[in-house]
């Protein structure tokens, strides 16, 4: 049974359709365990594309997509782009073609105001680096060309000096069963100098910890390179790191600009701080220590333990290259 609820604000209604037609449109989704059940569905047993919740595909098959990545992706490319991370795919009258989210493109009134507010930006980067990052970072926005993001992500790799840095874009693929389309997520954030000075500790023993892993000789690095740690006090977050925010983030996701030009590894300070300080205070303490002095221990040393452990995962695990790149711990 259809639920009708009013409210006075502007509903998001298509050209034509009552506030009564959009409820019977939305009833089913959110209420019907058969219609749209899962997000990401990765059984083997049906089609991922179909059978997973999501608007990146239209009218197509898991078959179809990956036939159509087949034919576009060269495996002996030593810089292959991210293919469809800032697309959707659509069947449209029997030919299968892609909209790209860019300025003139899908989305194009949204990416214009992301352009509009980078322009901003421009001239008031810290340096040089940053100011060429921005820029390529417009241009692919401009053009959608995967390249482009590619170009940016090296520049912004490259800058490690800058005091406020961002992460903006189509960057993770968790949300697509076929791993290619992205989702959008912008964070703007300054160093925390005391914090990162002890992650920079960590990261110059980086060989160390690589030589000295518990996994067999042959998986170990002869050479550890590519370690950018920090820690970071977050403005601002938007998309998909928000509300539900992650704790540390390594990037980029694009493994030969990884190899080359290294990654950044991100420790969100005062999200990791507003944690630890709710956990002293939730009773979790006092429900798994039987010992009043293994309290007061978690409570004097815990926070610097927690946050060793995270500086470890991001700096070590990331660049020794035992963890997979991406957002580097739950959401």
């Amino acid at each position: 049974k259809s639920v009708l609820v009013r409210a006075d604000f502007n509903v998001p209604l298509k050209d034509g359709e009552s506030v009564e037609q959009l409820t019977a449109r939305l009833t089913p989704i959110l209420f019907d365990p058969g219609v749209a059940a899962k997000r990401v569905n990765l059984d083997p047993q049906c089609d991922m594309v179909q059978c997973s919740a999501n608007n990146f595909y239209e009218g197509l098959t898991q078959q179809e997509v990956e036939k159509f990545y087949a034919a576009k992706i060269d495996p002996k490319d030593p810089e292959p782009v991210a293919w469809g991370l800032n697309s959707k795919l659509v069947k449209n009258n029997g030919r299968i073609e892609e909209r790209v989210w860019k300025v003139g493109g899908m989305y194009g009134p949204a990416i214009e105001k992301i352009v509009y507010w980078l322009e901003k930006a421009v001239p008031v980067a810290e340096n040089e680096s940053q100011r060429r990052a921005l820029t390529a970072l417009i241009e692919y926005y401009r053009t959608g060309d995967l390249k482009k993001f590619d170009q940016y992500s090296v520049l912004w790799v490259e800058d490690s000096t800058s005091m406020v840095d961002l992460i903006n874009g189509f960057i993770e693929t968790y949300g697509d069963a076929m791993d290619y389309r992205a989702t959008y997520e912008s964070l703007v954030y300054f160093k925390d100098l005391e914090a990162t000075r002890r992650m920079e500790a960590i990261a110059a023993q980086a060989q160390w910890f690589e030589d000295n892993a518990p996994i067999m000789d042959g998986h170990k690095k002869k050479k550890v390179t590519g370690v950018t740690g920090r820690v970071i006090t977050v403005a601002g977050e938007a998309g998909d790191v928000s509300p539900s925010t992650p704790i540390g983030i390594n990037l980029p996701n694009s493994n030969w600009v990884r190899a080359k030009h290294g990654s950044k590894s991100v420790t969100i300070g005062n999200i990791v701080n507003s944690y630890n300080e709710v956990n002293k205070t939730s009773g979790v303490l006092e429900e798994f220590n039987l010992k009043p002095e293994r309290i007061e221990a978690q409570r004097q040393w815990g926070d610097l333990a927690d946050n060793l452990h995270t500086d470890l995962h991001e700096v070590i695990g990331h660049a020794s290259g035992q963890i997979n790149p991406g957002v580097g711990s739950p959401r």
